[in-house]
């Protein structure tokens, strides 16, 4: 199977931490999109799994947008409350998520992994670049 989220150049922010972030990001979006989809495989091992991933999604994402708003505040950004109302809309849904998930009351959907998939790289693309070559700027790298 292709990987749910490719990475490209185009996903580069060119500052190194703030990429191998993303990275894991993507990683674990795409063992969860792996796991959601594989065959063959107890349920109960499944969802075991899924339960693990999305817990590294929950408190990942969050240490991660802890990297990019220390950042942000230390050179000055603009548009920083701008850009942490994104992250704390994000870790508010997939914590949501998460804890629903954790307690047996939801199950994963293609819809879920296809809305992180779409938060990750539109953030990413949009919002993250902008704030990328504002540090780059300012000497980031």
């Amino acid at each position: 199977m292709d990987q749910f989220i490719e990475w490209s150049t185009a996903l580069n922010t060119d500052i190194t931490i703030i990429d191998e972030e993303h990275k894991f990001l993507v990683d674990n979006i795409n063992i969860l999109h792996k796991l959601m989809h594989q065959k063959g495989v107890p349920q109960e091992a499944t969802d075991s799994a899924m339960k693990d991933i999305l817990n590294n999604l929950a408190h990942y994402t969050h240490t991660h947008f802890v990297v990019e708003e220390e950042f942000m505040r230390v050179y000055g950004y603009p548009e920083r409350e701008a850009h942490k109302v994104e992250h704390d809309g994000f870790i508010e849904k997939v914590s949501g998520l998460n804890a629903d998930f954790q307690e047996n009351s939801l199950n994963l959907s293609n819809s879920l992994v296809i809305f992180l998939k779409d938060w990750l790289t539109n953030h990413i693309l949009k919002t993250d670049h902008k704030m990328a070559a504002f540090l780059k700027d300012k000497g980031q790298n």
